[in-house]
């Protein structure tokens, strides 16, 4: 195997372990959780989404941007110090801060959360910088199995502990709790792991740097939670905490197109820029990302006819309406992931402000087609306000990215690509017989490939070929 390839399996393994625990989890959960409690855990992550954005500050993307740039090793060291070091100083303001602010907040968010519970949740969160960023070092280091090692232990502790918290009868109050124990265990881990590494430094002019380039992207961030958490609060008023749990469930299966397409990103993300800017570099990215791209849409269809199989056998017979809610979210979610590919062209500059006028604009329109069409046709509105909101946002980086930074995309062939793809997700939500749905869940990813390989946009399927494009 490549290099190349064993850090992709490195981390996917890894990715799917770490961000994948709540699908891997679900069955387990909603059998030891009633559905209220479980939507109420879902007023809990939308939570926690939103705050690890706040508590962030962008500064991962920093550390790639301003890291990746420097070509002395020692002076890649001193700025990743110096970014670690601001992440310290967020968290511990962070801690104290928090725990004030949860007996007023518990007033204020939806699903009924004691403030025993924010407080938990909000601890979490301060130790959200003192793990991204030595995570993100950790891959820019190409250290894929120290990732692998760390990433793995947190979620199989994670889960352990998942388990005899519900099995004691702690409730939410013990998912919790064994969430802020497997991210102390975390941090402390990584944090060794980057202080041997780098050290502390602290520079008020690369705080000042990382911030004015990091702070769009929070911003930005803070945007999106219109779309990853306040439809959840939205459901919460329009309509009850079990039509939240079926949507969460749903919305756990369609996170499925992110987690299996995390191999991929994980190995792209970091390297896009060194790809981007060395020899034959737009045309280099350009085909790497059509590789993702075509994944991505492979991912989405294998996922629309598994989903309600899964839904079906795993879950109580009380959570079966969310299969009926898989399609338009895994459309949702392939629009999000196919905006992340072709964006790189808006990132390519000294700041990032077009990303925040785009999800600016996003954010406008996925506040009021939530509230409007989830007051009037409730989780269907819903569903179609995210799907369509997260269409538009693709539509606008694709258009924003390609003006600031053109990229030679076969435009006709992936539009032909993204329409067979959405085809097959309408597809899927017709009543089929169980072995029809599995002859499809095989067939259809199969006829995507073939029609990325007949547009040009992938090569032939061949190890030979592989190895030799990614040695």
């Amino acid at each position: 195997m490549t290099p190349m390839m064993k850090q992709t399996l490195l981390y996917g393994s890894s990715i799917a372990l770490m961000k994948g625990i709540s699908l891997l989890m679900l069955p387990f959960i909603t059998h030891h959780l009633p559905q209220a409690e479980f939507g109420k855990l879902e007023i809990v992550s939308s939570i926690a989404a939103l705050g690890s954005i706040l508590v962030g500050l962008g500064l991962e993307d920093a550390l790639y941007r301003f890291v990746g740039g420097q070509n002395d090793a020692n002076e890649r060291k001193r700025m990743a110090a110096r970014i670690f070091t601001l992440t310290l100083i967020v968290g511990a303001f962070v801690v104290p801060a928090g725990w004030m602010l949860a007996a007023w907040l518990d007033a204020h968010v939806p699903g009924g959360l004691s403030t025993y519970q924010l407080r938990l949740v909000l601890l979490m969160l301060a130790l959200e910088g003192c793990i991204a960023v030595p995570l993100g070092w950790l891959r820019m280091q190409n250290r894929a199995t120290a990732f692998f090692t760390v990433a793995v232990g947190r979620a199989l502790f994670h889960a352990g502990l998942t388990v005899v918290m519900l099995l004691m009868g702690r409730g939410i109050d013990g998912v919790l709790e064994a969430g802020v124990i497997a991210a102390v265990m975390q941090a402390i881990i990584l944090t060794a792991l980057q202080l041997k590494d780098t050290g502390f430094g602290f520079s008020k002019d690369v705080a000042k740097q990382s911030l004015i380039y990091s702070l769009p992207i929070m911003a930005s961030g803070l945007m999106a939670f219109s779309l990853n958490g306040l439809d959840r609060w939205v459901l919460a008023d329009v309509a009850s905490l079990e039509d939240v749990a079926q949507f969460g469930v749903a919305a756990k299966f369609a996170l499925a197109v992110v987690l299996l397409l995390q191999p991929f990103g994980m190995w792209w993300m970091p390297k896009r820029f060194d790809i981007l800017y060395g020899q034959n570099g737009r045309e280099n990215a350009t085909r790497y990302t059509n590789y993702g791209l075509t994944l991505g849409m492979i991912i989405a269809v294998v996922v629309a006819f598994s989903a309600p199989v899964a839904i079906h056998f795993l879950l109580p017979e009380s959570y079966m309406m969310a299969a009926q809610f898989t399609a338009l979210l895994i459309a949702a979610a392939l629009f999000k992931e196919i905006a992340e590919l072709i964006n790189l062209g808006s990132y390519a500059g000294e700041t990032s402000y077009a990303q925040l006028a785009i999800n600016a604009i996003s954010a406008v329109v996925a506040f009021a087609t939530l509230w409007l069409w989830g007051a009037e046709y409730g989780v269907f509105g819903i569903l179609a306000a995210l799907a369509f909101t997260q269409g538009l946002r693709m539509i606008m980086f694709f258009c924003v990215s390609q003006h600031l930074y053109y990229l030679p995309y076969p435009v006709f062939s992936l539009l032909v690509m993204l329409t067979f793809s959405l085809v097959w997700l309408s597809i899927s939500q017709f009543e089929w017989s169980l072995f029809t749905r599995i002859v499809l869940t095989a067939l259809a990813p199969m006829s995507v490939f073939m029609l990325a390989h007949k547009l040009g946009i992938v090569p032939p399927l061949s190890l030979q070929r592989l190895r030799g494009q990614v040695a």
